[in-house]
């Protein structure tokens, strides 16, 4: 592992080489003066050094004399000089030290409470310390601080709001739905009631099944969406998704052109009110999709061991760029649409173990796939 030094090292190397330097370059002085003094000496003693008089040989000894103490004062001058420096530079690191350590504790505080922030923690505070302007740093990191924390207060009780929202437009979407087939029931109850009495008497009890069926779906989804905002509550079921396509279809034949080739006596283990909302999403999707008297196809079938439903109209179609988009929430092209039923298809897919795609041409129409596991397939895997 590579070590690299921190800001307090590179400092302290640097003020020991500067303090070594100065201290090689005192010595080198000390030692200059003493052998320029040292040669004049010499050089006068030289002088008197053939002389025979007792006058100069005093003198002689004298300088000889004086040589000698200035080299023990040289000497202990140096050495005192070399004991102050250390003293010095003890003195001098261990202030510096301190000094560079009540410059960085705040530093070290601030990376602290900057990774506190990074992990969501906007409510931390640092204790104003050190030198001015690290104080002034610190004073202007809390602001921020608490100025972080009121706007995640507030964007937290925003998406509250946001979330309530968006439940009450997908609620108020799925409603929709049953309401349609029952509409349409209704309507044909009265055609018949007023222009054939005989008809009448033969669709009523009919009637009346798939109106119970719808306020029943109604119920169902009321309370399913009473804990949407928690998670999704999967309740799965095991049923053939051809008789359930068929029974969530049937309110819809009389008006709208739909082809069904629907291969029975397969099973599947899903939450049937998903599976209603579902279709239902999709369909309604194709229906706003077609133009008048266009047919609707709608086929299942068996590949390998999943079961796989298509639902196809023959629409305009969905551009390439639109058909990356059409499972985001509000994404819609549609002038009355909230872009909520298709985000709401694939959510309740993903929940339930459904792979869900879709194809588009241009001119063509557009056709949703449903693949989910054959529970026949699964039971027989697991004997």
């Amino acid at each position: 592992m590579r070590i690299r030094p921190g800001f307090k090292a590179y400092v302290i190397l640097i003020f020991v080489g500067i303090f070594f330097c100065s201290l090689l370059i005192l010595d080198n002085y000390y030692s200059k003066q003493h052998e320029n003094f040292a040669n004049s000496f010499t050089i006068l003693k030289s002088l008197v050094t053939d002389a025979e008089d007792v006058l100069v040989s005093n003198l002689r000894s004298e300088i000889q004399e004086i040589l000698v103490n200035i080299t023990l004062v040289q000497t202990e001058t140096m050495v005192y000089s070399s004991v102050m420096l250390f003293f010095i530079f003890v003195f001098s690191c261990v202030l510096f030290i301190l000094l560079i350590v009540r410059l960085t504790r705040p530093i070290h505080e601030l990376i602290r409470a900057t990774k506190n922030i990074k992990e969501g923690d906007y409510s931390v505070y640092i204790r104003p310390s050190g030198v001015r302007e690290v104080r002034d740093l610190a004073k202007s990191f809390n602001e921020m601080s608490k100025e972080l924390d009121n706007t995640q207060q507030k964007l937290l009780i925003s998406q509250k709001q946001m979330i309530w929202k968006d439940l009450a437009r997908i609620l108020t979407h799925e409603i929709k739905n049953p309401l349609t087939p029952i509409q349409l029931t209704i309507q044909r109850i009265e055609e018949k009631y007023y222009n054939d009495r005989n008809k009448f008497d033969e669709i009523f009890p009919e009637s009346l099944h798939l109106i119970y069926q719808e306020i029943n779906n109604l119920q169902n989804l009321v309370a399913s969406f009473s804990s949407f905002a928690k998670d999704i509550n999967l309740k799965p079921t095991v049923f053939d998704p051809a008789l359930a396509i068929q029974d969530i279809i049937k309110p819809y034949m009389e008006k709208y052109n739909v082809v069904l080739n629907l291969k029975e006596n397969y099973r599947i283990k899903f939450d049937n009110t998903h599976f209603y909302q579902i279709i239902t999403n999709i369909f309604q999707n194709a229906i706003e999709s077609s133009e008048e008297n266009a047919s609707i196809f709608i086929s299942l079938e068996k590949s390998h061991s999943y079961i796989v439903i298509k639902i196809r109209d023959q629409g305009a179609g969905i551009h390439g760029e639109d058909l990356a988009r059409i499972f985001e929430p509000y994404f819609t092209k549609k002038s009355k649409g909230t872009g909520l039923g298709l985000a709401l298809v694939k959510k309740l897919c993903d929940a339930n173990q459904c792979y869900v795609r879709v194809k588009s041409m241009i001119g063509e129409g557009t056709v949703f796939e449903l693949i989910i596991e054959d529970f026949n397939t699964v039971e027989e895997s697991d004997m």
